[in-house]
């Protein structure tokens, strides 16, 4: 081998055993890359100071401390709307054309206050026309009385005349036919008078058919509409009235509560507009009648409206509760803290860092709390949040606390 040979020997020994370097430095970095990255992953765990006894991380867990300071309800629950006590919609008994609507919706009316007029000038000209009849009437009886009281004069003088002997019997009895018969006319008289008198009163109260009065102290609720001129009918509304003060709703109670339900029971009223409000009523009226349908009974309730500030209106929808029963320093949970197994509920408690089940017996349903009536008493700290996978006995970590200030459900 010349020397230069071994030069290029040399040099192509050294490219290989650099390259060999490179890649053992490109290996040894990869290898503390993925290390590192196992290592990341894995910190929670490494560093958790607390895990179950089975190598798993303690659980995070939200509780709620145990107060028998609520009120349970126990009550029949429907879903109605309300109405007014006193709603009236007027319809005309006549046909005509309107003439003045004098309220519009939303007005407060009046009982007896004018509220449409339909357009009444033959009414007004037939009801003229009696009038005067009944006023000739009138005065044909004023004369007919004055010929009879003429005639009873004149029977009286020849009534002494005959006594005195200066008439005859005979020229008696004619003037006393000639007061007879003055009187039957004054008798026709009057009943002709009477009888224009009461047509004058049937035309003239005929007249309130074209002018419609409110029948009672209310709300104008729809007017619908009318504009002068529009042609009415006996059967187009013309104003629908209601008063709002006294409100009702109608219940189906079931069959197996109808002896439960008494007049005077309070009834809990919530509406869908105002779902944060609560409205108190009472029963008024109790069916004594089963609907062989749907066997059920109608109730009626009422509420006062002007106790309420006047918020509630008409139709509005919501559920009506019937108290049948309230259970004072009640316990309730949420109901996402309650578990079901085979044998019945039970709850999870937090104790000093650890999980313990507690079995319950539970009551009515309030909202989305739930009753507890056995198993639970006042400073029990329930797991009500990342309870579901926990098992008797493992550890957690309370990561916050329910202040539970809700007083009654």
């Amino acid at each position: 081998m010349t020397m230069t040979d071994k030069n290029n020997y040399g040099t192509y020994s050294k490219r290989i055993s650099d390259k060999k370097k490179l890649m053992m430095i490109i290996v040894a970095g990869a290898v503390i890359l993925l290390a590192a990255i196992g290592i990341y992953s894995r910190r929670e765990t490494i560093f958790s100071p607390a895990s179950n006894g089975n190598g798993k991380q303690a659980a995070a867990v939200k509780i709620e401390t145990v107060k028998a300071d609520k009120t349970v309800r126990e009550s029949i629950v429907q879903n109605t709307s309300i109405d007014a006590v006193e709603r009236v919609e007027l319809l005309p008994r006549v046909t005509g054309r309107l003439e003045k609507l004098h309220v519009r919706q939303g007005d407060r009316v009046s009982k007896g206050q004018i509220i449409a007029t339909l357009e009444h000038d033959q009414q007004d000209a037939l009801i003229g026309s009696v009038r005067a009849q009944a006023a000739s009437a009138k005065a044909d009886t004023e004369r007919a009385k004055a010929e009879m009281m003429n005639a009873k004069t004149t029977l009286d003088r020849y009534e002494r005349l005959v006594k005195e002997g200066f008439s005859t019997q005979q020229q008696y009895d004619s003037v006393e036919t000639a007061y007879s018969s003055a009187r039957a006319s004054y008798n026709a008289a009057i009943a002709k008078e009477r009888q224009a008198a009461a047509e004058l009163e049937r035309v003239s109260s005929a007249k309130a058919d074209y002018i419609m009065v409110a029948p009672i102290d209310g709300t104008v609720l729809d007017d619908f509409s009318l504009t002068t001129g529009a042609m009415i009918s006996p059967n187009s509304p013309i104003i629908d009235i209601a008063d709002l003060s006294r409100l009702k709703a109608t219940l189906k109670v079931p069959e197996s509560k109808i002896f439960v339900v008494k007049s005077g029971m309070p009834v809990f009223l919530k509406f869908d507009a105002l779902p944060d409000k609560e409205f108190v009523g009472k029963v008024t009226r109790v069916d004594q009648y089963v609907d062989p349908s749907t066997r059920t009974s109608s109730v009626e309730i009422e509420l006062d409206n002007r106790e309420t500030g006047g918020q509630l209106r008409p139709g509005m929808f919501g559920q009506a509760s019937i108290v049948e029963r309230e259970i004072k320093n009640a316990v309730l949970i949420p109901e996402n803290a309650l578990h079901e197994s085979e044998t019945g509920y039970y709850v999870l408690l937090e104790d000093q860092g650890t999980a313990k089940l507690r079995v319950v017996s539970t009551g009515t349903r309030q909202g989305h709390l739930i009753h507890i009536t056995e198993g639970l008493k006042p400073g029990d700290r329930v797991i009500i949040f990342g309870g579901s996978t926990l098992n008797d006995g493992d550890k957690v970590t309370v990561s916050g606390e329910n202040n539970n200030k809700d007083k009654t459900e």
